[in-house]
């Protein structure tokens, strides 16, 4: 199954990437990462979608904040 993320704002810090762009997913790991320039369009018609307009896409992200018991 393929998935496109498209038109996010994509920040990953250790590969220097902070721009908007999309990232496509094949059997669940990233395959591909655009950034966008106006020549720069991707074309996966038989992707599921999902529009980030307006939105950040990270690597995981942890929350180091915790109270063990």
């Amino acid at each position: 199954m393929k998935i496109l993320i498209k038109n996010g704002h994509i920040i990953d810090p250790s590969q220097g990437i902070d721009g908007i762009g999309d990232i496509l997913i094949e059997e669940g790991k990233i395959k591909e990462i655009k950034i966008q320039d106006k020549k720069n369009k991707s074309r996966e018609s038989d992707a599921r979608t999902i529009n980030a307009a307006g939105l950040y896409v990270f690597p995981g992200l942890i929350d180091m904040h915790t109270h063990l018991r």
